[in-house]
């Protein structure tokens, strides 16, 4: 893909370029001042550009003088305007001239200008199964090419898609963050972007390796290693064999005591976040919520509810303070559900969910599990001060378990 930007602002060709660079990173990308150089750059052949992005005015021209000169020939690639000031009568011309589409300078959304590009030029976005969009990756050893080969989800605000390395067929996730301001973005940015920060000082087997951190304009993405073998979510149709109950508990709960020796809450721990790969390991993953119990308050607010009910603490429920134990409770209502196939508390709403935690009685095991009871109970308890203390205070007890 070879891009021309033509405007007289610095600024505003920057951060065109910058909407380019995101979606291809392996773009040729000129840009071009009027008011400096001419209307068009010396020796310019037109026939090698795919997309023109043309502001209006330029070169102190309101007429459109440039874009009906670049139309008219023959070698013309599509013509993108953006206008400023801008108004229905402006787009109208713009049309007229022969531009392709038309933004006002000051609305631009990326999802809607990168849609745009792509339809023009007649591609789509990669499907699940097949790709060929190349992205530069700075990973660990320098640059990598890598295809993009397809969506794995789409969100409001953040999609993650799946990578392959051209030369070693290595898979790598990328995950992808739009920040809008107007709703509510601001702080999701944050978080995403203190997500990476803080999973990529940790180095443990069961907590997600973090590559590489992009951020151009309004997007931002981290690159991670793909864990292709599913979450624990999707096992969970059943209960679980008591052993591997444990054997997975143990993993996390030996991904917690890195994280919360790290200084870091997870503080949405969930079965959907345990990913597996291949080899039957399981990693910890989407820290989006993530908190460093050193962080000020200003990143997520104080008084906010974040999490999901079923296997939210008592404390974070209510909006008090969490710390390490938090995390441990979310733990044991996922060994719970592990055990048994149920969730240890259910209501029809979720305030409802919210209050049984911290009220109803605390959930029993089946009378073949007791001896794994003392253990439930420690970590399910609505007192932070009788649960237990850390992570590896917990995972002395899921080794040798009371018989």
């Amino acid at each position: 893909m070879r891009f021309l930007i033509v405007d007289d602002d610095s600024e505003y060709r920057q951060l065109l370029r910058y909407h380019l660079d995101v979606e291809w990173p392996d773009a040729s990308i000129d840009e071009h001042q009027p008011t400096s150089t001419g209307y068009l750059p010396p020796g310019l052949v037109l026939a090698d550009l795919d997309l023109v992005l043309l502001g209006h005015p330029v070169a102190r021209d309101e007429s459109f003088t440039l874009l009906k000169s670049l139309r008219g020939r023959p070698d013309c690639p599509p013509i993108f305007v953006f206008a400023s000031p801008s108004d229905e009568f402006v787009a109208v011309d713009a049309l007229k001239a022969g531009a392709a589409s038309y933004f006002p300078k000051d609305k631009v959304r990326h999802h809607r200008l990168v849609d745009a590009i792509r339809a023009e030029m007649r591609t789509e976005r990669p499907s699940e199964d097949t790709g060929n969009l190349l992205v530069n990756h700075k990973a660990m050893n320098g640059a990598h090419k890598r295809r993009l080969l397809g969506k794995l989800y789409a969100g409001e605000l953040s999609s993650v898609y799946l990578a392959e390395a051209e030369d070693s067929g290595e898979r790598i996730a990328f995950k992808v963050l739009r920040h809008v301001p107007d709703s509510g973005g601001t702080r999701t940015f944050d978080r995403f972007l203190q997500e990476y920060e803080v999973i990529a000082r940790v180095r443990h087997p069961n907590v997600v390796k973090i590559f590489d951190l992009g951020v151009a304009d309004d997007h931002a993405y981290i690159a991670m290693e793909y864990l292709g073998a599913g979450s624990l979510a999707e096992r969970l149709n059943t209960a679980l064999d008591p052993d591997q109950s444990v054997h997975y508990a143990t993993q996390v709960g030996s991904a917690l005591a890195a994280i919360h020796e790290a200084g870091i809450l997870h503080r949405d721990l969930k079965p959907a976040n345990i990913m597996f790969r291949e080899d039957g390991t399981l990693a910890l993953i989407d820290f989006g919520l993530a908190k460093q119990m050193r962080l000020h308050a200003a990143i997520t607010g104080t008084g906010q509810i974040f999490g999901t009910p079923f296997y939210m603490s008592p404390e974070q429920g209510h909006a008090e303070p969490t710390d390490p134990r938090s995390d441990i409770y979310s733990l044991g209502c996922m060994l719970y559900e592990m055990l048994t196939g149920d969730r240890p508390f259910t209501a029809s709403s979720p305030m409802g969910v919210i209050y049984r935690h911290a009220h109803a009685p605390r959930p029993r095991l089946p009378r073949a599990l007791t001896h794994l009871q003392p253990i439930l109970d420690r970590m399910l308890a609505v007192e932070r001060l009788a649960r237990y203390q850390s992570a590896r205070e917990l995972l002395a007890d899921l080794a040798a378990p009371a018989g």
